[in-house]
């Protein structure tokens, strides 16, 4: 079992996950407001940036989802992840705003 450390709307969460279900399922089991669409990497709603940990993404999923470059940049989808360590990830949504403050803070 591992520890998932998760951030969606300026809040962090922290819940445990095993290796046979997806950090999607594991949050929702413990009623913790992640996004989710059709569950299936269809939507991309589940988008999550990975701050750390190790993981295997499927590639079974739409291009318009989850790109070839989000995936290489440590972008997954929470529906069609296998968490294999400890992971830290953040809603794509919020890591976006986050670099967005950052910019203008720079400035």
């Amino acid at each position: 079992m591992y520890k998932v450390t998760l951030k969606v709307r300026n809040q962090q969460f922290e819940y445990n996950c095993t290796p046979d279900q997806t950090p999607l399922r594991a949050a929702r089991n413990e009623f913790i407001p992640i996004p989710t669409g059709c569950q299936r990497g269809g939507c991309g709603m589940c988008k999550m940036k990975v701050l750390e940990g190790e993981y295997e993404q499927e590639l079974v999923r739409s291009h318009e989802a989850l790109s070839d470059e989000e995936l290489a940049n440590g972008f997954a989808l929470a529906c069609c992840m296998t968490v294999k360590s400890d992971l830290g990830i953040i809603t794509a949504e919020d890591y976006e705003s986050q670099l967005k403050k950052a910019s203008l803070e720079e400035k």
